[in-house]
């Protein structure tokens, strides 16, 4: 009996977003599975609903040595071996399935993922990028895709991708760490390198209590300000940063007097006024 197409649709791991028809990729088979793929499959949709992983990944092995040109199947196998951590499995039987049929962004995203988890993360930034191109809703795979580029040190393309993220899921408190995360390692990226040019520059220490003062470190930006002005007390900003974090610690006199020096070198600044 032939197997209709959509047989394979729904078992896909629940973590990853699918579209409707990507599981069921036909072009690529051999032979018509027979009803006796039809019963493994409805015995691992069973197994999988009871939560019995083992028994639904034995029926898709069953299902492969009768229909090994069945695409979703190395998909759906592929799924569980990711649910179970056996990462390496889920790889080798995700490839077969790909090279059967590269049409499935599920099982690219799932070969990601799999990857990733291994720690092979330059491996795992293609087959991620390949699913977050064919499924744009599919968020979980874009954000293992966000971590990927962070190991990888991309933090650039990082940023932009959990940008695209935080329009998408703007309630998703984990992206929104993951971006703050990448804002704070350009950061000390851009300080590695103005260290690297003058490690005893004003801007460096000015940047160093910037980002203290961003983490609410408000002592060690107090210091920090404290050196720009020792060593660049004629520079505009400096005095201005230094008075400002007097003022956030309630220290009135001494952020009085850093305003009255900052307004000599910027007489025309308006928040100083």
């Amino acid at each position: 009996m032939k197997l209709l197409r959509s047989l394979f649709l729904v078992v896909a791991m629940g973590a990853i977003s699918c579209p409707a028809g990507a599981l069921a990729q036909g072009k690529a088979q051999a032979a018509p599975p027979d009803e006796r793929v039809q019963e493994l499959y409805a015995q691992a949709r069973s197994a999988q609903a009871a939560g019995n992983l083992s028994e639904a990944a034995a029926r898709y092995e069953e299902i492969l040595k009768i229909a090994p040109r069945l695409a979703a199947a190395y998909n759906n196998l592929g799924s569980i071996y990711v649910q179970q951590r056996e990462f390496r499995k889920a790889v080798d039987v995700l490839q077969k399935g790909l090279e059967i049929n590269r049409d499935m962004p599920s099982a690219s995203a799932l070969l990601g993922i799999a990857l990733y988890e291994m720690g092979d993360y330059s491996k795992a930034k293609p087959p991620l990028e390949a699913a977050a191109r064919a499924n744009p809703n599919d968020w979980r795979a874009a954000l293992y895709l966000a971590n990927d580029l962070i190991h990888l040190g991309q933090l650039e393309k990082a940023a932009e991708q959990l940008q695209a993220l935080s329009r998408k899921e703007p309630k998703n408190q984990e992206v929104w760490y993951l971006l703050g995360k990448v804002y704070m390692q350009l950061s000390q990226v851009s300080l590695g390198k103005l260290s690297e040019i003058d490690p005893n520059s004003f801007l460096v220490h000015q940047i160093s209590g910037e980002v203290m003062e961003s983490m609410n470190n408000l002592d060690g930006a107090l210091l920090e300000y404290k050196k720009a002005v020792e060593l660049a007390p004629e520079k505009p900003g400096t005095h201005y940063h230094l008075a400002n974090a007097y003022w956030s610690l309630l220290m009135w006199e001494p952020a009085k007097k850093e305003f009255l020096a900052e307004l000599v070198n910027d007489p025309q600044n308006c928040q100083v006024h």
